[in-house]
């Protein structure tokens, strides 16, 4: 059987005079959430995740948002991962999950996960799993010496132009055999804009053992909207960006492989 062929999305959108994301500075008290599981077992199995995080600079919080008024900025970011077993199987489940609120630079994450899953079903069994991560940023306009560190900022622009930008990436695999990684990180909140908001999906499905192939259904997706101001202090909607890709495969899969980038931002 011919091995599927390997899909990478690499999305990278800084264009013209609209110059993008410039994420978010982090609350003085920031938290960090760590959680390994490990699982070896024939039986069920199920597990899930969720983390729903919206962070603001705006004076008078969250509660006061919409509307933003100058200068304020709000940022939405989700994770979910939700694995579960249909019937009796062979199961090896590594699962790390790790969120940090404060500051992330540029190889650092705000949000990082990590999957592998090996199953085998017994008399049809077939595990379930799902992977998806959001980003949504929104600001108005801010001088770019308050945001950026570097010092010749102002001679590209002085303002950091309003925006709405969104993207989602996801997974979604239903198996009888399996044999699957994925990847998920995203960051926005940084110490100044000298960095890029990211993020990042990827999922592997290859043989379980050698000759011996993953079945089933795999399927991966990344959708992203681009809605960004020109250079200047009025608010007008001088770009927009609409893009979404879907991939799926269904059979005996010796390699599906998808790698999902998004990234934006003054400095990339």
């Amino acid at each position: 059987m011919k091995k599927l062929v390997i899909l990478i999305i690499a999305l990278a959108l800084l264009t013209g005079y609209a110059i993008a994301d410039r994420g978010i500075t982090p609350v003085p008290e920031t938290q960090g959430i760590f959680t390994s599981t490990s699982v070896n077992l024939v039986g069920n199995f199920a597990s899930t995740s969720e983390l729903q995080w919206r962070i603001t600079d705006a004076i008078g919080g969250l509660p006061d948002v919409p509307p933003l008024v100058v200068h304020d900025a709000i940022y939405e970011s989700t994770y979910t991962e939700d694995t579960q077993t249909h019937g009796v199987g062979l199961m090896l489940y590594d699962k790390e999950t790790d969120i940090e609120t404060s500051g992330q630079i540029s190889g650092q994450w705000n949000v990082e996960a990590t999957k592998q899953i090996a199953f085998i079903g017994i008399d049809g069994a077939a595990v379930v799993s799902s992977d998806s991560i959001m980003v949504d940023g929104a600001a108005t306009f801010h001088t770019a010496s308050e945001v950026l560190i570097c010092p010749f900022a102002e001679e590209i622009t002085e303002v950091a132009p309003s925006f709405c930008n969104r993207a989602e990436a996801g997974s979604t695999v239903d198996m009888t055999v399996a044999n699957l990684r994925t990847t998920t990180t995203d960051r926005f909140v940084m110490p100044s804009a000298d960095h890029p908001v990211e993020l990042n999906h990827d999922i592997r499905v290859s043989e379980l053992v050698s000759d011996v192939p993953s079945i089933g259904m795999a399927s991966a997706y990344l959708d992203v909207l681009i809605q960004e101001d020109n250079n200047g202090e009025e608010i007008t909607l001088d770009e927009r960006i609409e893009f979404s890709e879907e991939t799926t495969a269904d059979g005996a899969i010796t390699l599906f492989e998808k790698l999902m980038h998004y990234e934006s931002g003054f400095v990339r």
